[in-house]
């Protein structure tokens, strides 16, 4: 069966929001105060003593989940091991995750801004957040992913 059309702006997205991921969780690591993005002012508004944490999530969740994910939609590679864990969903395994994803970015944004309000990024990174679900999802995609 042939890739579907939509599937590459869903990859693109995915690919968006990984290297945003992996900027921000870099840039939180090597400057724990913030500093470098200009969040230093709201460290204080956060139950971290630092941007360690946070970075951490924004590297791994944010930027290398996203990345394997894109990946591996693309190769569309079966592992009999993980593809027996998502039976459930009858769909491939990284469609499924995709939409964990989407999930997890949104409760993400959500605690972030009641937080510390929202920043231009956050509404970035919400708009490709529903563009990955609304590529996810359409009829070429989910027929492609079903198993």
């Amino acid at each position: 069966m042939r890739r579907p059309l939509t599937l590459w702006p869903l990859v693109f997205c995915l690919l968006f929001l990984a290297f945003g991921g992996l900027y921000g969780g870099i840039a939180m690591l090597t400057d724990p105060t913030g500093g470098s993005l200009s969040l230093s002012e709201a460290l204080p508004l956060l139950p971290v003593p630092n941007y360690i944490l946070p970075g951490i999530f924004l590297l791994v969740v944010m930027g290398i989940f996203p990345l394997l994910l894109a990946v591996a939609l693309i190769v569309r590679h079966n592992w009999p091991s993980i593809d027996s864990l998502f039976q459930w969903s009858k769909h491939y395994w990284a469609w499924t995750l995709t939409l964990v994803l989407v999930a997890i970015t949104a409760i993400w944004l959500a605690y972030e801004g009641w937080l510390i309000g929202f920043f231009p990024i956050t509404n970035v990174t919400a708009v490709v957040g529903l563009l990955i679900l609304l590529f996810a999802l359409t009829p070429g995609v989910r027929k492609f992913y079903t198993t």
